[in-house]
Order: C-alpha cells, then sequence, then structure tokens
C-alpha cells in the first residue's frame, strides 16, 4: 500500500506535540491545533500545484542539495519540540522549504491561516515551518534513500489531491484559490492504485514511495557487491585452513611428503655390502 504523505503529517502532530509547541509560542492548544490542521492541506496542496506545474525538479534539486541534512533535518515533530531551542532550529530549516514551495503567495497564505487559527503571524510561520521541516525530512530521506524522482513524486502527490482538498478548513478557501486547488487534475482511481504500490513496508523511516529505476539499480548493486565479498571472504578463509592443516617440519617449514619413510644414517651404515666374488 503506498504512503499517504497527509495521513503521516496528521499523526506526527499528536496531542502532546501540540501542548509543547502551544506552550513554548505562547498560544492556546485548541488554535495551534487550527493552525496544524490548516497548514497540513495548505503546504501539501502548494506541493502538488508545483509539480503539477512542472516544478517536482526543483524540489528534487533542494532535497538532493547541501541544504537537506539527514542527521539535522527532522522525520518525527515530536523529535523537534521538547526544547524551545530545538523548535527554533527546525522552523528555520522547514521556513526555506515552504517558501520554495509557496513561492510568492507565502506571506498572504501565511496571514490567512493566522487569521483563521487566530494566532499572532510569528506563530504560524513558526507553525508553518515547523510542518515544512518535518516534510522535507520525510522526502529528503526518501530521496537519499529509495532513489525518489521528480515522477516518482508527482505520482504520489497527485494520487492525494482529492484528499488534500477536503482536509482543507472551510474558512480558508482563499487559500485554496491562490493555490489552484480547482485546476487539479486527478487521475482516475483509489490514491494507492493511481501511486502504485512496491516493495517497501510502511513504515515512517521507509514508507512506500514508488521507487525510481535509478533508485533500483543501484540498490541492487549494492546488494551484489554485498555478496560478491562475502564469498571472497568465505573462499579465503577456506584456503588459509587448508593451508594451515597441511603437515610441514619443524625446522624451516618446509612441506613435507610424511607418507616417505627416511632411513637415518646410523641404519645405512648397518646394512651388509656386497662384495664381488
Amino acid at each position: 500500500m503506498a504512503l499517504n504523505i497527509l495521513s503521516y503529517l496528521n499523526d506526527q502532530f499528536s496531542s502532546s506535540v501540540i501542548d509543547q509547541l502551544a506552550r513554548q509560542l505562547d498560544e492556546t492548544p485548541p488554535s495551534i491545533l487550527k493552525a496544524v490542521d490548516a497548514a497540513l492541506p495548505t503546504i501539501l496542496g502548494g506541493l502538488a500545484n508545483r509539480v503539477q506545474n512542472g516544478g517536482a525538479d526543483t524540489i528534487i534539486t533542494v532535497l538532493k542539495s547541501g541544504y537537506f541534512s539527514k542527521e539535522t533535518t527532522p522525520i518525527e515533530a515530536a523529535q523537534i519540540t521538547g526544547t524551545r531551542e530545538e523548535t527554533q532550529k527546525a522552523v528555520e530549516t522547514g521556513r526555506e522549504f515552504v517558501g520554495t514551495i509557496l513561492g510568492a503567495n507565502t506571506d498572504r497564505i501565511t496571514g490567512h491561516i493566522a487569521n483563521y487559527s487566530e494566532i499572532q503571524p510569528a506563530s504560524a510561520r513558526s507553525v508553518m515551518g515547523l510542518v515544512g521541516s518535518v516534510l522535507m525530512g520525510l522526502l529528503g530521506r526518501q530521496y537519499q534513500e529509495q532513489g525518489l524522482s521528480d515522477t516518482n513524486l508527482k505520482s504520489l502527490l497527485m494520487g492525494e489531491t482529492d484528499l488534500i482538498k477536503a482536509a482543507l478548513p472551510a474558512g480558508l478557501s482563499l487559500v485554496g484559490e491562490l493555490l489552484e486547488f480547482d485546476q487539479f487534475k486527478t487521475p482516475t482511481g483509489p490514491p494507492t492504485e493511481v501511486q502504485g504500490a512496491d516493495h517497501f513496508s510502511g513504515t515512517p523511516l521507509n514508507p512506500n514511495i514508488p521507487k525510481s529505476t535509478d533508485g533500483e539499480r543501484q540498490k541492487e548493486n549494492v546488494r551484489w557487491l554485498r555478496w560478491a565479498m562475502v564469498a571472497i571472504g568465505v573462499l579465503v578463509l577456506a584456503l588459509l585452513i587448508q593451508k594451515c592443516r597441511e603437515p610441514q617440519n619443524s625446522v624451516d617449514g618446509v612441506y613435507t611428503d610424511t607418507t616417505s619413510r627416511v632411513e637415518s644414517d646410523r641404519v645405512e651404515d648397518r646394512l651388509p655390502t656386497k662384495t664381488n666374488n
């Protein structure tokens, strides 16, 4: 079953994460929850709109650049709301990614979300930055580990456009207009059929994102190399064991034939000699 990004992101912002975030931003938990519920379909809708209009390669370029770091970009929201410093670092990481997705509409959309959820604009920017950071962590790992391509990304998002449009709160219709939600060309069939399925288990760290041909080839090469190294290691070990079992003399380590009998000089001296009559 293919990954549902919207569902995955919703699961990341649990009640405990919302409470921690509300305390750090000095807002109420219900207001932060409204902001998160608005930010998730907005950012994913903006991403779907961008890839549908030929911008998927730009997103992949961001994921392959030094801007994304597997070590510093979180994949779970709980990783970035423990302290104010962690939250701020994640906000800064995700803010540029959100800007890449929403473009010139970023500030207007942030203002709409702040008004809808009744929080400060700075708090709305923080919420959107956190969502962007977790989204970039998820997609970035899929690019590095599974070979996510621009074609795969477009297929994945286009399979979720109906869900994204339905998740956008009614009070944010202007956001839907800015992001041209009505222009989404949703493929026919259920999301998982449109997106396709593959061998991956549907876990947060390894979700079912369609794999590119290059990614498949790279993983196959790694597997073959690994088995080749194991076979060579077993062969070398067998040769060493065989060599150690071969008999050696105690003086110079030269291999000798232990099946032949060697007569000593003393025995040879005792043998009778033939005389000529």
